[in-house]
């Protein structure tokens, strides 16, 4: 991670996803993989949630973390449900090519089956749903 770290500037604004933490916080993590943590003072610390998309700007930048103050009220990330849906169509076309196909054929769609249910898995630890 060291040396891909992204160009941050105290005041750059970006939104970003919540998800929790340790204990009952909320953190978010950047691109580059440090951990965002959210200023205790805003008034809109209160609000946030695992699961969440929220606005805020850059006040405090180090090697390992962010910090970042919410500018507006975090919003519900709805794109996660839609994708479930999607997925879901994914997976029941997965389910019946398998059992059409026979064999060394069987072996590609189950994979893909296991990478997608993994995904979910993975989806609902970061929303807190887990």
């Amino acid at each position: 991670m060291a040396g891909i770290q992204e160009k941050l500037v105290l005041g750059d604004k970006m939104t970003v996803q919540t998800m929790r933490g340790r204990g009952d916080t909320v953190i978010s993590r950047l691109q580059d993989g440090r951990v965002a943590l959210f200023d205790q003072n805003s008034p809109y610390f209160d609000l946030l949630a695992p699961g969440q998309s929220v606005e805020c700007h850059v006040i405090n930048i180090k090697e390992n973390y962010v910090i970042l103050n919410p500018i507006r009220e975090p919003e519900a990330i709805e794109a996660i449900r839609a994708i479930e849906v999607e997925v879901d169509d994914i997976v029941e076309e997965l389910e019946k090519l398998i059992e059409k196909v026979s064999g060394n054929a069987e072996v590609i769609p189950r994979a893909l089956l296991r990478v997608i249910r993994l995904e979910q898995v993975i989806i609902k630890i970061l929303t807190g749903e887990a």
